[in-house]
């Protein structure tokens, strides 16, 4: 019996190659002519029964079934004894079924009939669809430095082929290379704003987008900010001198006084508070708060201060200067009545200790109905301070001998026994009578002598100062004993002129 069934499947594997020698796999005319089928391509999901049909037009003696090249036998109908391939089965018209497919179905499958006419044969093929999946490399997280080059190679798999795409914190990028079923995506690291989740998707329409992800972590220089790059004190006062460290990996922090280590202990302590407690892929920069607390201040502790941040990626410092020095002065809108040739002054500041006086400066500028050569040098007063109760100055000043109708810019500073505060920012004020105001789009041409930011502070500062000094040549409309609604109508008209 054994002997038997070995002669029936040798008998079998030569039928298939005499015939394969012998048929024409092409399925031309004559072939198409005598099948009642039709050849046919299923596309088809795992477990899923796939019938692929044979049948001719006329009866057909016998039937056999074999798939791929090179030949695999299946199944023939001459020889139902010989075990079939689980999961197949011959129906009597030559159609063959295949059950609870898989994968590895997929592939060309061959029917052959012989019938009174001779061999036929017809070609079927099965295409599992597969939903993606893939690999990503690396995975997880990856922790790189700025400036360097980061590859992260994405193989997806799946039919029909997956398409693969690539997202970086949710935004679309390009990848630059592609072989085959792995893509490549190449990041130059410029930046700590790289940072974050680089995703793989692959898809091809079967099933769900398969999604592999790295997170980046960008290693960088600490950063160093201040929130007050000034501090205000006195003799015997405490003092809280601040700055935020931001790095990966950790920065450790130490502090310089005119470039000397701050030598810690009963009069000076250092604090630190960290600002993200709980770090997580998505947060992953170390942020801490340092402080520098200066017990009992002494003349010898004021100066510059330096906090300086340091990790195996490099250092970076931020500047604190403790003194005991008047704030700057701000100017405030002065509500009261103006003349063609004087101009009432109000200013504010603070100071720990008594302010003795004011330097105030002031110069004509041209505007657009005058010529540039109107220009003069400045023109500085001093001005002794008036005793106060607390700690903050309010300062009142008419100018006088002014031209009328004629545009001046101010600035005004304050002295303490520790010396002279910072310049106040510049501000501008008009004359009463007929004055055209210059076009500020233009007026960066009288700005050579002081500084950008002196300009930017004078530019937003305009509205106020002219608001307040251009109400005598409303004089008509509004009146010397205005009331404050009235006058606040002027103020939201010369805004409007001005914008």
């Amino acid at each position: 019996m054994f002997l038997k069934k070995c002669s029936l499947v040798l008998c079998l594997w030569v039928g298939v190659i005499l015939v394969r020698a012998e048929l024409d796999f092409n399925n031309d005319l004559a072939n198409r002519q005598k099948f009642k089928s039709i050849p046919t391509t299923v596309k088809t999901y795992e477990n899923d029964t796939v019938l692929l049909p044979c049948t001719l037009n006329t009866p057909f003696r016998y039937v056999r079934w074999h798939r791929d090249d090179p030949p695999v036998p299946l199944v023939d109908s001459r020889h139902p004894d010989i075990p079939k391939p689980d999961r197949i089965m011959l129906w009597p018209n030559g159609s063959l079924q295949v059950s609870n497919v898989q994968s590895s179905d997929t592939g060309d499958y061959y029917c052959e009939m012989n019938s009174d006419s001779g061999h036929v044969v017809q070609q079927h093929a099965i295409e599992v669809q597969l939903a993606p999946q893939l690999l990503i490399e690396p995975a997880d997280f990856t922790e790189q430095r700025i400036g360097a080059t980061l590859e992260v190679v994405c193989e997806a798999q799946g039919v029909p082929h997956p398409v693969i795409s690539w997202r970086l914190n949710g935004n679309p990028l390009q990848a630059q290379t592609s072989t085959g079923n792995r893509q490549s995506l190449v990041l130059d690291i410029k930046s700590r704003n790289q940072a974050g989740l680089i995703e793989c998707l692959a898809s091809n329409g079967v099933g769900e987008t398969a999604v592999g992800s790295v997170y980046l972590h960008v290693l960088f220089t600490p950063e160093v900010s201040v929130s007050q790059a000034v501090v205000y004190t006195k003799l015997g006062a405490r003092a809280h001198l601040e700055c935020l460290v931001e790095a990966a990996p950790t920065a450790t922090v130490k502090w310089f006084h005119h470039g000397l280590p701050v030598a810690l202990g009963a009069h000076s302590s250092s604090h630190e508070s960290e600002v993200q407690a709980n770090r997580s892929l998505d947060h992953y920069v170390n942020a801490v708060r340092h402080l520098l607390v200066v017990k009992s201040v002494r003349n010898a502790d004021m100066g510059q201060y330096e906090c300086r941040a340091s990790n195996q990626i490099g250092s970076k410092s931020g500047s604190v200067e403790l003194t005991g020095r008047p704030m700057p002065c701000v100017f405030k809108i002065n509500p009261g009545t103006q003349s063609s040739t004087s101009h009432g002054l109000v200013w504010q500041t603070e100071s720990l200790l008594p302010i003795m006086e004011f330097k105030l400066k002031f110069r004509q500028i041209p505007s657009n109905n005058a010529t540039r050569s109107l220009r003069t040098n400045w023109t500085e007063l001093t001005i002794p301070a008036q005793a106060t109760n607390g700690l903050i100055y309010i300062t009142t000043y008419t100018l006088h001998g002014l031209h009328p109708a004629s545009l001046y810019e101010v600035s005004v500073l304050a002295r303490n026994s520790f010396g002279w505060s910072d310049n106040s920012k510049i501000v501008r004020f008009a004359t009463g009578g007929e004055v055209e105001l210059p076009n500020y789009s233009t007026e960066s041409e009288l700005q050579e002598d002081f500084g950008d930011e002196d300009f930017h502070n004078e530019i937003t500062q305009r509205s106020e100062v002219l608001s307040a000094s251009m109400m005598y040549n409303s004089g008509s409309i509004c009146g010397h004993d205005i009331s404050l609604l009235i006058y606040s109508l002027c103020l939201i008209k010369l805004f409007i002129v001005l914008s």
